[in-house]
């Protein structure tokens, strides 16, 4: 009598165990968007995690243009951010600082019916402590990419241009999205010129 309850409840073990493992798999499908980012506390392991040897990624950011006016290239970087659909949010011409933001439609949450403010509060802070750890105004923001353009003079003839973006919290490492931007900013830098003649 008692190997057959043994028996009986080693079989309704074994017959709980795939429905616990099926649970468990489709409980690991519900992951949430703050475990597609690393937590970085500080510059220093961004800068650690960078695929790219710096001197790469800054050659890939930079350019020259044959120019000493300021206030056209402003305005052709003004017109390439638009024309690349992103909102233009910080301008500085002393500076020469551009920046501005996109967000991607691929990823947006669909049917939540909140507007954009909403989503993305500028005034939020992030707070990490050994406690309590927010991802303040990230929260739905895994389809934001923001790009920051400054302009320097680099000698008599010449200025320097620097894009530098960032996607999904990490910074943009690939040559070909710099390349597109630089692109655009030559063609805005040409009709700007054609316009002013």
């Amino acid at each position: 009598m008692r190997s057959r309850r043994t028996a009986h409840r080693r079989t309704s073990r074994l017959a709980a165990v795939p429905g616990l493992a099926l649970a468990l798999v489709l409980l690991s499908g519900c992951v949430g968007f703050a475990s597609r980012h690393e937590i970085q506390g500080d510059n220093y392991a961004q800068v650690l995690a960078s695929e790219a040897s710096q001197v790469q990624v800054r050659n890939a950011q930079s350019r020259i243009f044959d120019t000493t006016d300021k206030q056209e290239l402003m305005q052709a970087v003004i017109a390439t951010f638009q024309d690349l659909g992103f909102q233009v949010e910080v301008l500085d011409v002393d500076l020469g600082l551009i920046s501005g933001k996109k967000f991607l439609s691929d990823e947006r949450p669909r049917g939540a019916g909140l507007p954009s403010y909403l989503l993305y509060d500028e005034e939020s802070l992030v707070v990490f402590n050994r406690v309590y750890r927010t991802w303040g105004p990230f929260q739905h923001r895994s389809d934001l990419v923001r790009l920051t353009v400054t302009m320097r003079q680099r000698n008599a003839t010449q200025m320097v241009v620097r894009a530098s973006a960032q996607y999904y919290l990490r910074p943009v490492e690939q040559p070909e999205a710099y390349q597109k931007f630089y692109a655009a900013l030559e063609n805005a830098l040409m009709v700007e010129r054609q316009t002013a003649r």
